[in-house]
Formats: structure tokens, sequence, C-alpha cells
């Protein structure tokens, strides 16, 4: 295992004016991508939305997507149907799926895009075991009840697992990145995320990705600590690793 870590804040966001031809300007920060980690990933974003504003629908033609909402309230249209949608809410968009978002709410709806090779764009994913091909589809899941989502229930590519994570006071959990690479958000609370040779403090909007061969502990802090993470298959070549 290696030493190494991807940190982002949301601090400095760009304007997105019209976002996928929507309504309004958005606001958007990159927390990681392909080019920063091993896997088919596309990136990992945190987008912002003002009350009234949208992002316009559009079609997945070469990736699959999760979209975990972060706060506020609105209505993801699926393939022409809508769904409300709020805090605590995973979006699964698989290939060939259409879809939009719209600010339905008072304050701004924030939300993660976690957006990744689709099957059969990328030789670089692990295959994904033939018993789920038929299994795949576009959902609105409550995640804050399921706490644990298995990627392969619904989408064919790399992605493998979403969870919402609550560490109690001084409680840890570590994130190895052996076969799957991670990326996990801050929610709530502090802490701290540490590896042999650094600590990172965590609060609200952090976000730390986990590359390849890669770890981290995370600790809770004296109020609890809650994130959001989700984890990738990774090739065991990645990298050109040995």
């Amino acid at each position: 295992m290696v030493d190494r870590l991807v940190v982002t804040t949301l601090d400095e966001p760009s304007l997105v004016y019209e976002m996928h031809g929507g309504e309004k300007i958005a606001q958007w920060k990159c927390l990681a991508r392909r080019n920063n980690l091993f896997g088919p990933w596309e990136a990992v974003e945190c987008s912002w939305l003002p009350p009234g504003g949208a992002s316009g629908e559009h079609l997945h033609s070469r990736t699959e997507q999760f979209d975990y909402i972060v706060s506020g309230s609105g209505v993801m249209t699926i393939d022409g149907t809508d769904h409300p949608v709020t805090a605590g809410d995973l979006i699964t968009t698989c290939l060939g799926t259409r879809h939009g978002i719209r600010n339905v709410g008072t304050s701004d709806l924030v939300w993660l895009v976690i957006e990744v090779s689709g099957p059969g764009m990328t030789g670089a994913a692990p295959p994904t075991p033939d018993r789920h091909a038929r299994d795949v589809r576009a959902e609105v899941i409550k995640l804050r009840e399921v706490r644990d989502v298995d990627a392969l229930e619904y989408l064919a590519g790399p992605l493998r697992r979403a969870r919402l994570v609550h560490l109690s006071p001084t409680e840890t959990e570590t994130l190895v990145a052996d076969d799957q690479e991670h990326v996990l958000f801050t929610l709530g609370g502090t802490g701290h995320a540490v590896t042999r040779s650094a600590t990172v403090p965590l609060r609200q909007g952090v976000s730390v990705g986990v590359p390849f061969r890669g770890g981290v502990t995370v600790q809770a802090g004296p109020q609890g600590l809650e994130f959001f993470v989700v984890s990738l298959a990774v090739p065991a070549n990645a990298g050109g690793a040995k």
C-alpha cells in the first residue's frame, strides 16, 4: 500500500451558464477525475442549482452515473418521467438513459455527480458479471434508509458500491484501494483522514480520493462524522502496477 490521496474542497467553484442547455447559473466543482486516479472514472463533481434552475435533459450515450442529493429538493426527469428527489436520494443512470434535474425548492439544490465510462467503452475495467447484465436500470434509491447500494444491481460498468457512513465520536473506518478506488465526500461533522505521512482535516464539503494501492483511515471528531463514499473497480495492472 502506498501513501497517496486526492483532497479537494468546494472553495472557488466555477459558474456554468445554462448547464446542459438548462436554466439559470449553476455552480460546479470537480472533486476528482481520471487524470489523478487510475480507474475509468470520467469525474466526481459537485453541482449547485439556485431555486428555479435546471440542468437540461441529456442522453448518456457512453457513460453511467450515480447522482447523490446532498441538500435541497428537485425533480429528476428520467426518460420522460418525473421523480421527486431530496437530500439522501441516490439516482442511478445506466447507459442509454436520458435525464435532467430541476430545483423546485426554495434553497440551493446541491448534488454529487459520479460519472464513469460505461460498459464496452473502455478495456480498463474488470468485466461485469454476466448475471447482472439484465438488471441495469435507472432508479431513485433512498440511500439514508438502505445505507449501502450494490452498483451491479443497477449498472453494468465499473462502479461497485455507494454508501452512507456515520461514525460516532473517535470511531474509525479504513478504506484500502486494493482492487477498488474510493472517493468520499464529507456531509457533516468533523474528523481526519490519516495516512502514514499525512493528516487531512475533514469538514462538510471536503472530498478525499483514495487512488489504486493507496489507503486511508477516517477518524471521527468529537461530534461524529458522516460521509458518502463511492467505490469503482480497478484492474490489477492499472497505471503499470506490478
